[in-house]
């Protein structure tokens, strides 16, 4: 073996120790636990993941649930260390109002991420529904069992009073536009952000209305109900096809940890993902995620993990308002 040979070895070894180093022994491995396979959290997390991966010596496996219900229960029992989940959910979990039947206090907020999710609607021309009234005695997937969607949107069509008077269908969201081009299903409901892609695909059929549900959110007093719920009206032209407005409710997501995950490793996970390189790589290819441009603390209802406290003081924001961990 002549001394060229020896040191191209040499060159070569040394190349995947320094690789090794850094993507091995040095990284800090976490765990994003998703919604659904398709979901928006999941791509949202994965989008989190790559952009971690690129910007900082933290590696972030993605697993998907059934839904954002089973993902926030899973990371509450320890089965993973971040996710994304809706205020409501998690402040109702903390207090142990329904559906919790006890005080579930393990998760704590990162910072404010997702933009508003949106309810939607979505009917076949051929169904005949034009109001929510309408969708009685018809077959409507409200979402999948184990789904934040399910369990939101579901509360309002109870409140409604509409509820119990649909065939609920319980599909998964890669299913839902499938089963409403075959005829199985007259619609489905999903919270997303506009656009949403099955939304998207559904509209460019030409087949769907986005129902207006307007009146039945003023009626019912859903909105004014939470603080967490805002009335929206989507514009004419926000889907293919849809030349028209119509009215519904949504909410933003928020990154939460375990509160046993170390301070610094939240900290670390936060600060490369409200950074300046990752804030533009996520809302670029993620629209859902554009509240990252905004203020991480402004209106959490629930205790910042210390990870973050320190992030956002460090940042100069202020967290006072933000409610103390019992």
């Amino acid at each position: 073996m002549n001394l060229r040979t020896i040191g191209l070895i040499s060159t070569i070894t040394f190349a995947s120790i320094a690789a090794f180093g850094a993507t091995g022994a040095q990284a800090q491995e976490v765990s994003f636990v998703g919604g659904g396979a398709k979901g928006a959290w999941t791509r949202a997390l994965t989008a989190m993941s790559e952009c971690l991966r690129q910007n900082s010596d933290v590696r972030a496996t993605v697993t998907p649930t059934q839904g954002g219900m089973d993902a926030f229960m899973k990371v509450q029992r320890g089965d993973g260390q971040f996710s994304i989940n809706y205020q409501n959910v998690i402040t109702d979990a903390w207090e142990g109002r329904a559906p919790f039947k006890e005080k579930l206090q393990n998760m704590l907020a990162v910072g404010s991420a997702e933009s508003l999710a949106v309810a939607h609607f979505v009917v076949s021309k051929k169904s005949g529904i034009k109001t929510l009234a309408d969708m009685a005695g018809k077959t409507i997937a409200p979402g999948p069992v184990g789904s934040v969607s399910r369990d939101i949107i579901g509360s309002f069509l109870k409140k409604a009073g509409v509820f119990d008077k649909i065939k609920a269908a319980n599909v998964s969201s890669s299913e839902m536009n499938s089963y409403l081009k075959d005829g199985k299903i007259d619609g489905w409901l999903w919270l997303g952000g506009v656009p949403t892609p099955a939304a998207t695909e559904a509209a460019a059929s030409g087949d769907v209305v986005f129902l207006d549900v307007g009146k039945e959110l003023d009626a019912t007093g859903f909105v004014k109900a939470s603080p967490f719920y805002r009335k929206v009206t989507e514009p004419a032209g926000s889907y293919p096809n849809a030349n028209y407005e119509w009215t519904s409710f949504g909410l933003n997501g928020i990154l939460i940890a375990r509160k046993d995950v170390p301070a610094d490793v939240v900290y670390k996970v936060a600060k490369a993902l409200w950074s300046s390189a990752c804030i533009e790589y996520l809302t670029t290819n993620q629209r859902s995620l554009s509240a990252m441009k905004d203020s991480p603390v402004v209106n959490l209802a629930f205790p910042l993990h210390p990870g973050a406290a320190r992030l956002w003081k460090e940042k100069g924001l202020d967290i006072s308002r933000v409610p103390a961990a019992k």
